[in-house]
């Protein structure tokens, strides 16, 4: 009676020795197992805006092209109409507005008349640098090459001047609308609110009287020389 209880006692004290290293093992290889937290990367700060551009020196550009102080029409008269102008907004409904009238380009004391065209299309904030606007502003002329366009030019800004509104059949209007090819900047607000596009020697745009758009574009270093492009311009599209 003895000797089978006894061998019962035997075999559960080995069925415990044997299970506690087993446990011991589950453990051991599950913290092995596990992997070690995921660390998060650096936060990078964004570049700093750059400062706001400086305003366009009126009083110099009108000293070099030598425009007297009752200047309503050319070159002067566009930097008259500067001197009283608004902040432009150049983001439109649309996101692709487009502008039309007339242009002085001043190369060597020489005055040229020029219909002149601008555009200005919105882009993502994403593709512009800080500071910068989320749009692209394209200033360029109509040539003359292309006939019926160029021809009938004065006849729709004429209409703009007086606050018409041209024939929906001018062939400037359309070729306005179907044009590709623009040579866009990047811009950016100046001190004071006018927009600076960041073309080879700046380009400043504001709003002017009513609805019109001005323009002073220079070709050379700003104060420097009175040449430039100075224009003033009717929305076609926006």
């Amino acid at each position: 009676m003895r000797r089978p209880a006894l061998a019962a006692l035997v075999l559960a004290l080995s069925a415990c020795d044997s299970a506690a290293p087993t446990a011991s093992a589950k453990a051991s290889g599950s913290s092995a197992a596990a992997s070690p937290l995921p660390t998060q990367a650096p936060l990078t700060e964004a570049p700093p805006a750059a400062p706001a551009p400086p305003d366009l020196d009126l009083p110099a550009a009108q000293k070099a092209l030598k425009c007297g102080g009752d200047a309503r029409s050319g070159a002067c008269g566009v930097l008259a109409k500067m001197a009283r102008c608004a902040a432009w907004n150049p983001v439109v409904p649309s996101g692709d507005g487009r502008w039309l009238g007339h242009g002085w380009l001043v190369e060597s004391g020489k005055t040229t008349d020029q219909v002149t065209l601008v555009r200005a299309r919105r882009v993502p904030t994403g593709e512009v640098a800080p500071g910068q606007l989320g749009v692209r502003i394209a200033v360029t002329d109509l040539p003359r090459q292309e006939g019926p366009a160029f021809d009938q030019a004065d006849r729709a800004i004429r209409a703009f001047e007086r606050a018409d509104v041209p024939p929906r059949s001018s062939p400037t209007l359309e070729y306005v609308k179907q044009r590709t090819d623009w040579p866009e900047a990047y811009a950016a607000r100046t001190v004071s609110g006018q927009i600076y596009a960041l073309t080879q020697n700046g380009t400043y745009l504001c709003q002017g009287p009513g609805r019109s758009l001005l323009v002073a574009q220079r070709s050379t270093a700003q104060g420097t020389s009175a040449d430039g492009l100075y224009a003033e311009l009717w929305p076609t599209s926006w």
